[in-house]
């Protein structure tokens, strides 16, 4: 008899308030695997401290949080940084791309040092999202929409349970925010939960779940009839 595995993350009265104000009041959610999930709000409500905390960066001052059925509440600050090493995958929305490193070796550089004992991994997942022919490029010289894959192949490439992405088609065109939707797509695919945080009705439309982070206070959004990609096109 298989037992049903738990769900990639389940919050519950997940808050954290920072000293000079502002932060989350209280964030319910529960995200099984391969979902995309979508969190819409206005700046300053919360959203980019939800993320830090659901990416295991921030502890909670209340509530609780589990990801793939683990207490992360019950770990020492060591277990926690394992946990998000070995489970979490992080999309800044800085990128955070190494400059001095071409395209595969960025990807490669999440499992740290020597990059070459993963250069095959990080080439055949470049390759599954479209860039193959760009593995060996300077990150320098790519367009903002492949450095967000790039970005986006880095967080999949050690096949985490979740997937955070911080406005990943910030300032693309909407066919190249499609692009990197898709690329986030596939970490969902391939099994990870997938959650984004976006100004973009559209971005958020092509998900399967939307919640509203409003005040600190996250609420499960209005369900669409059908999901549509990010340039507004349904998908059925």
């Amino acid at each position: 008899m298989h037992t049903a595995s738990p769900p990639a993350v389940v919050a519950e009265g997940l808050a954290f308030g920072y000293s000079s104000g502002g932060g989350l009041t209280r964030a319910d959610l529960t995200l099984d695997t391969g979902v995309m999930a979508a969190v819409e709000g206005p700046s300053g409500s919360g959203k980019s401290t939800l993320l830090a905390l659901l990416g295991l960066i921030l502890s909670p001052g209340a509530g609780s949080l589990y990801i793939s059925g683990t207490d992360t509440g019950a770990l020492s600050q060591a277990e926690r940084d394992l946990l998000r090493r070995r489970s979490i995958g992080i999309v800044l929305q800085d990128l955070g791309l190494l400059t001095f490193l071409n395209a595969w070796e960025n990807v490669a550089a999440a499992f740290g040092p020597p990059l070459a004992r993963h250069r095959t991994t990080a080439r055949a997942l470049l390759g599954d999202l479209g860039l193959a022919q760009l593995a060996d490029a300077p990150v320098t010289e790519l367009s903002g929409g492949q450095r967000q894959r790039i970005a986006v192949a880095r967080a999949a490439v050690k096949q985490p349970v979740l997937v955070l992405a911080d406005e990943p088609t910030s300032g693309l065109d909407p066919r190249t925010a499609n692009s990197v939707i898709q690329a986030l797509r596939s970490c969902a695919d391939q099994g990870a939960a997938v959650l984004l945080v976006t100004h973009d009705p559209a971005v958020a439309a092509s998900c399967d779940q939307r919640y509203v982070l409003d005040e600190g206070v996250l609420t499960t959004a209005a369900r669409e009839t059908s999901r549509t990609n990010a340039c507004g096109e349904k998908l059925g």
